[in-house]
């Protein structure tokens, strides 16, 4: 690829657990897919949780220069026309075969991943609520999980209760999650990779979603139980494939933010007060980083890194509700005019207030999937729109 060419430029959610980020499908292009590591010479990844970004409200999406790609799988298609085709080598039996294998994936598998986050009432709490609070800004992260569950107990309404073959009544949806762990596990055998010795599409989607389900460091990991007891092969691929990943020169870092300075409070109200919105997300990510890998095989570690985490989460609350109050008394001595803050030109800062009360507005809408490519928006009234909808003005 000719160096003059625009960089791509891929938005996805962030990270969670130690991994690249808690959405599957953008993971299956961020770092499993490996098409841009493996292919470009620079690339850009930006952590957003953004809809604004992307004509149909979709994450993942990539820029190539001036052009913009949502979804994972138009992602790949994507770049599949721009030359980087990790299944170049595959038989039409063999592309027919991972096509089936990934509607498998993004379909069953994702199910009992969204049963496992949204359904279990102690992973809910505990864990996703807290993990898109780290997403979303202050006040869609109240609301805006409560609506994805609600999105979810619809999706999941047709499973029903069954038995298992211990007699024992579980959740069909971890069920048929077992029948394609083992499909997995049969088509992997004792090879590297799932078509041989290279990583494919197929690799790079099930890494994605394999590496959630195998997660120790959720309140109750079902999934992981069962991979761990039952499909120890698959465990195996996830750390192989994980350690593989490590080969591949990482994107290049998305732009940092200025910092924020007193002055800019006095002369910029509204970029002051956006500007400490992203100081306090990106304090946020630091104090609850999980740069480290996920350790699939020792649940101690595990257990010790994630008491230090909730210890770090609860210094950060117990600072930001003295900040928060702070800001709160500033904020109403400058809005009753107690204080007023002038400079030499008097007039010109007239006028900036006043174009700061008429123009300082904010569009909550946020989205997360939680139907396949499909994409819930909600805005700042709590309404919800799906791909293909439209909020009426």
């Amino acid at each position: 690829m000719a160096s003059t060419q625009p960089p791509f430029e891929l938005f996805a959610w962030g990270p969670a657990w130690g991994l690249d980020s808690f959405d599957p499908f953008c993971m299956s292009v961020q770092r499993g897919q490996c098409y841009l590591s493996l292919s470009c010479a620079s690339w850009v990844c930006t952590k957003s949780s953004n809809p604004k970004i992307s004509p149909s409200g979709e994450l993942p999406l990539l820029r190539d220069g001036t052009i913009p790609v949502a979804g994972r799988a138009n992602i790949i298609r994507h770049l599949k026309r721009k030359g980087f085709d990790l299944d170049a080598n595959l038989t039409p039996l063999q592309l027919a075969q991972s096509a089936s294998f990934i509607n498998l994936i993004e379909t069953k598998l994702y199910d009992s991943l969204l049963h496992t986050l949204f359904m279990d009432a102690k992973n809910y709490s505990e864990d996703t609520v807290r993990v898109y609070s780290k997403q979303l800004d202050f006040v869609r992260r109240f609301y805006v999980p409560e609506v994805l569950k609600k999105r979810v107990v619809g999706r999941l309404a047709g499973y029903r209760m069954m038995l298992d073959h211990n007699q024992e009544l579980v959740n069909e949806v971890y069920l048929n999650a077992k029948d394609v762990f083992q499909a997995l596990d049969d088509k992997l055998g004792d090879q590297l990779f799932f078509f041989g010795d290279k990583p494919t599409t197929l690799d790079a989607v099930a890494y994605a979603h394999l590496s959630l389900h195998a997660l120790p460091l959720l309140t109750n990991p079902k999934l992981h139980a069962i991979l761990t007891f039952s499909f120890p092969n698959l465990i195996a691929y996830i750390t192989r494939m994980q350690a593989a990943l490590t080969l591949y020169p990482p994107p290049s870092p998305s732009p940092t933010p200025p910092s924020l300075h007193i002055v800019s409070i006095l002369s910029d109200p509204s970029g002051a007060f956006s500007a400490i919105a992203a100081d306090v997300s990106r304090l946020w990510s630091a104090l609850t980083s999980e740069s480290a890998p996920a350790s699939y095989g020792d649940p101690e570690l595990d257990a010790r890194e994630k008491r230090k985490r909730e210890a770090r989460v609860e210094t950060f609350w117990k600072w930001m509700s003295v900040l928060g109050a702070v800001g709160f008394f500033v904020g109403y001595v400058v809005a009753n005019g107690i204080v007023e803050f002038r400079s030499g030109d008097d007039d010109d800062h007239d006028d900036d207030d006043e174009d700061y009360h008429g123009h300082h507005s904010q569009d909550s809408k946020g989205h997360a999937v939680v139907d396949g490519d499909s994409f819930v928006y909600v805005d700042e009234d709590g309404n919800v729109f799906t791909e293909g909808e439209s909020e009426e003005e």
